[in-house]
C-alpha cells in the first residue's frame, strides 16, 4: 500500500511495527517489514483493526512492538459492489478440542481453558485477546471524551485542538458529504498520475504525492534514523508497494485469496472511473506486476539483517542504480536533495523498479499507482469506496460483521489525533505511583539481566563488559512522553457547516504531518520522541535510541497490578519488560552499541558463538506448528523468539527456587497470551508477522525454561511439554 511519510525508523527488525509517531499513522493490516532496523516489540498491534489512518505498507519503517502486525478491522455501513463474502469468525485453536488438556501436554490451553471456552471473537474483529480487550477499553474511555468534546463544539475556538477533533469526527460521520465530495482534494493528484504522457511526468506525479502527502507506491522514500549515527536522520529507499506482501504473493496455497485480491483491485479501478472490462484487465496486470516486483525483493526473514539492508549511496551512485530516473531532479522535488548519502534497503528491488520505468510500461505504472492511492485512501472517500475497502479487509481477516458507523468514525478520529488523545489518557488513567512502581521493576530486571550476562559461559569478558555498558546506558520511558509535540498545528480542520469534508480534513492533517516531517529531517534526532501513544497497549525497544518504552496502556491488568505479588507481576509486566530488554541483544538489536549506533562491539569468537546459538533457536522454531499444518518460520521470527526465551529466563531468575512463586509467574505468563483468531487471521500472521503465534510463545518457551521443570517436577519424557535438557535452546 502507499507508504505514509516516515515514522521514525528504529528498527532492527525483530518485532512488528505498531507505530504511532504521527497522528495519521498507519493502521494497515501488514506492517511486518517495517522491520528493517532493529527495534523489538512485545506484540503485534491488536484491538483497533483498521480504525482509520492512511495505510502504510509493509515497508514503512517503525519501531517494533510487543505484539505483531495490526490487522485493524474497519467498519462501514456502505455496501460495496459485489464484495467478497466474509468467512464466519472461527473460534480459534483452543476451542476446537472438547476436553481440557493436562498441563503436562499443553500448558497454554490448560491455563486458559475457561476463558477461551466462553469467549467468542467479536463479530467485527479478527481476534480476541487481552491486548484487544484493553485496546477496546481505552477506545471506550476516549470515545466518551470525544462525545463530550462534540457537545461543546458551539463554544470551541476555531483552530483549537478540541475544535479540530470535534469537526473531524463530524465530517467522518457525514456520509452524504462524502458521497458528494467524490475524490475531493485527491482529484488533482489522481489526474496528475493519469495524465502523465511520459515516464518523466509519471515520476513528477510520484514526487508530488510523496512531497505533499507522504504517500508512495513504486519509489518508497522514507526518513529514518541513521543506523550508524543515531543522532541524525537519513532518507531510505524501501521496497515498493506489494499489496498483501511478498510472502503472501508467493505462497502457493493462497491462490483463492489472490483471486479475491484481484477482484478487489478491479473494483477499485472501476471506482476510479474505468469501464468494467478495462478495470478487470488492469487488475490482472497490476497483480502480475506486484508478483514480478515481489520476486525481486528480499523476504521478511532477510530484511532483519543490517548488513543486508543498510546500503549507503551518494546521489551520483543512486543515479547509476536508477538510470531511468533523473535522480537530482527527483530528490529536489521531494525536498531532500543535498544529503551526503541515502540508504537503499533492498538493492535488487530498486533495480527492478528502475527496469520497469520505461515508456512501454507507462500505462501499467499509472494504473498501479492509481490503485495504490485509492486503496490507501478509500476509507475517507465515498461510502461505496469505503465499503469496498472494508469488505475486502474483512474477507482477508475472516471478519463476519461491519462495525457501526459511529464506532468507525470514533476510531478514525482517535487514530488521526493519537497523541492529542494520548495526553488526555495519560492525565486521567495513569498515576505517578504506577510510574514509580514500574520504573523500580525495570531497574530490578536490568540488574538481573546484568547478572545473567556476567555468568554466561559462551561469552568472553571483553564482550560482557560492552554488553553491561549497553544495559547501564539504556533509557527508560514509562507511561507517557514528558513533552507532546503538536504535528497538526498548521492544519485547518473545516467544519461541515463551512463545507468541510472527511477527505479534505484528512488531507489537511496529512499535509501538516508531511511538512513537519520534512522540517524534522533537517534537525538532529529528537531523542525524547515516542513512537507509540500513551493509550497503546504494547511496548517496544528502540535500538537507535537504546531505549525501552512502556506506554500507560499496557500498565494495567492482567499485565500489571500494584496489588499483585512480585511473582505474578513478573509473569505479566515483568515478562514484557524483560522481553524489550532482550531485544537489545537479539539477532538484530545485538548489533547496536550503547549509543544506538550500528557498530560491532563483539569479539569475533563471541559473535560466532552467538550466531551458532541463534541458529539453534531458528531451527527449533521451524519445527513449531503455528496453525493446522502451517509452521513457524524460524528465521522470520528469530528476534522475537530470542526475546521471549531471554525474558522468561530472566524473570524466573528473580523469583528463584520458590516453586509457588514460579507457578504464579507461569500462570500469569500463559494468561496474558490468551487469544483467539479467525483462521484467516492466523494464516495471514504466519506470513506477515515476526512474532510466533500466542500458543507457541507460551508452550515453546516454557519447554526451554529450566525453572518450568522446577515448578512442575511431574513433567516426564513423553509429555508434550517436556524437552530433554540437551535439546533446550536459548541464549540469554
Amino acid at each position: 500500500m502507499m507508504k505514509k511519510n516516515a515514522k521514525l525508523w528504529l528498527a532492527v527488525v525483530v518485532g512488528a511495527a505498531v507505530l504511532a509517531l504521527s497522528a495519521c499513522r498507519a493502521k494497515s493490516p501488514a506492517p511486518p517489514s517495517a522491520q528493517s532496523s532493529g527495534a523489538g516489540s512485545f506484540a503485534a498491534g491488536e484491538g483497533r483493526e483498521n480504525s482509520g489512518s492512511p495505510t502504510v505498507g509493509p515497508e514503512a519503517p517503525d519501531r517494533l512492538s510487543i505484539a505483531g502486525p495490526a490487522a485493524q478491522d474497519r467498519p462501514s455501513s456502505a455496501a460495496p459492489a459485489n464484495p467478497p463474502s466474509a468467512a464466519p469468525a472461527a473460534e480459534g485453536q483452543a476451542a476446537k478440542s472438547r476436553l481440557r488438556p493436562r498441563l503436562e501436554d499443553d500448558y497454554y490451553e490448560y491455563v486458559n481453558w475457561d476463558i477461551l471456552s466462553k469467549t467468542r471473537i467479536p463479530g467485527d474483529s479478527s481476534s480476541w485477546s487481552y491486548l484487544y480487550q484493553l485496546n477496546q477499553d481505552a477506545y471506550a474511555r476516549l470515545d466518551q471524551l470525544l462525545k463530550e468534546t462534540v457537545k461543546k463544539r458551539p463554544s470551541l475556538e476555531m483552530g483549537s485542538t478540541e475544535q479540530k477533533i470535534a469537526d473531524f469526527y463530524r465530517t467522518a460521520l457525514d456520509e452524504d458529504a462524502r458521497a458528494a465530495a467524490g475524490f475531493g482534494g485527491l482529484a488533482p493528484y489522481l489526474e496528475s498520475v493519469r495524465s502523465a504522457a511520459t515516464i518523466s511526468q509519471y515520476l513528477e506525479s510520484l514526487s508530488g504525492l510523496r512531497r505533499d502527502l507522504g504517500l508512495t507506491s513504486l519509489i518508497n522514500v522514507q526518513k529514518t534514523e541513521d543506523l550508524r549515527d543515531s543522532s541524525r536522520y537519513v532518507y531510505c529507499f524501501f521496497q515498493p508497494d506489494l499489496g498483501p506482501g511478498k510472502e503472501t504473493l508467493e505462497d502457493g496455497t493462497m491462490g483463492s485469496f489472490l483471486d479475491e485480491y484481484q477482484g478487489y483491485i478491479g473494483r477499485v479501478m472501476e471506482y476510479s472511473g474505468m469501464e468494467p472490462g478495462d478495470a478487470k484487465k488492469a487488475a490482472s496486470e497490476i497483480l502480475a506486476f506486484q508478483r514480478e516486483l515481489a520476486a525481486a525483493t528480499l523476504p521478511l526473514s532477510r530484511r532483519q539483517d543490517p548488513d543486508v539492508y543498510y546500503n549507503p549511496y551518494t546521489a551520483a551512485q543512486l543515479q547509476q542504480l536508477l538510470s531511468n530516473v533523473d535522480v537530482p531532479a527527483y530528490l529536489n522535488a521531494l525536498g531532500i536533495a543535498g544529503r551526503d548519502f541515502y540508504v537503499v534497503t533492498d538493492v535488487k528491488a530498486l533495480e527492478a523498479c528502475n527496469d520497469w520505468l520505461t515508456e512501454d510500461h507507462l500505462e501499467l505504472l499509472k494504473n498501479y499507482t492509481v490503485f495504490c492511492l485509492l486503496s490507501d485512501m478509500s476509507l475517507y472517500l465515498t461510502p461505496q469506496m469505503q465499503g469496498n475497502a472494508l469488505a475486502w479487509h474483512n474477507f482477508q481477516n475472516g471478519i463476519a460483521e461491519m462495525k457501526a458507523a459511529d464506532k468507525l468514525a470514533g476510531e478514525m478520529t482517535q487514530s488521526m489525533f493519537g497523541f492529542e488523545f494520548g495526553r488526555l489518557y495519560a492525565e486521567q488513567c495513569f498515576s505517578g505511583q504506577d510510574k514509580e512502581n514500574v520504573t523500580a521493576m525495570i531497574r530490578q530486571i536490568l540488574a538481573a539481566y546484568k547478572k545473567r550476562i556476567l555468568a554466561l559461559d559462551w561469552m568472553g569478558d571483553e564482550t560482557k563488559a560492552n554488553a553491561v555498558k549497553k544495559l547501564d546506558s539504556m533509557t527508560l520511558k514509562v507511561g507517557y512522553p514528558d513533552h507532546f509535540t503538536d504535528v497538526h498545528a498548521t492544519a485547518r480542520i473545516t467544519p461541515p457547516e463551512q463545507g468541510g469534508t472527511l477527505i479534505g480534513n484528512v488531507l489537511a492533517l496529512m499535509r501538516a504531518e508531511t511538512a513537519f516531517d520534512l522540517e524534522e529531517g533537517k534537525k538532529p534526532v529528537d531523542k525524547e520522541k515516542w513512537a507509540m501513544t500513551p493509550q497503546t497497549v504494547n511496548a517496544y525497544y528502540n535500538p537507535s535510541g537504546n531505549e525501552i518504552v512502556f506506554p500507560a496502556g499496557i500498565l494495567q491488568e492482567p499485565f500489571y497490578s500494584p496489588e499483585a505479588d512480585l511473582a505474578t507481576d513478573m509473569g505479566g509486566i515483568g515478562m514484557v519488560i524483560a522481553h524489550e530488554i532482550s531485544h537489545a541483544f537479539d539477532s538484530s538489536g545485538a548489533m547496536y552499541d550503547e549509543k544506538g549506533n550500528y557498530k560491532m562491539w563483539w569479539t569475533e569468537e563471541d559473535l560466532e558463538n552467538f550466531r551458532a546459538l541463534a541458529g539453534k533457536v531458528a531451527d527449533y522454531y521451524d519445527g513449531q506448528e503455528g496453525f493446522e499444518g502451517r509452521f513457524v518460520n524460524g528465521e522470520q521470527t528469530l528476534g522475537e523468539n530470542i526475546a521471549d526465551l531471554g525474558s522468561l529466563s530472566c524473570v524466573t531468575s528473580i523469583v528463584g527456587d520458590d516453586t509457588d512463586g514460579l507457578r504464579a509467574l507461569f500462570t500469569r505468563f500463559a494468561t496474558i497470551w490468551a487469544s483467539k483468531y479467525t483462521d484467516e487471521a492466523m494464516i495471514r500472521r504466519l506470513n506477515t508477522d515476526v512474532h510466533s503465534p500466542a500458543k507457541v510463545r507460551v508452550n515453546a518457551v516454557l519447554r526451554n525454561t529450566d525453572a518450568f521443570y522446577l515448578a512442575y517436577p511431574q513433567l516426564r519424557e513423553g509429555d508434550k511439554m517436556y524437552l530433554a535438557p540437551e535439546q533446550r535452546v536459548g541464549i540469554w
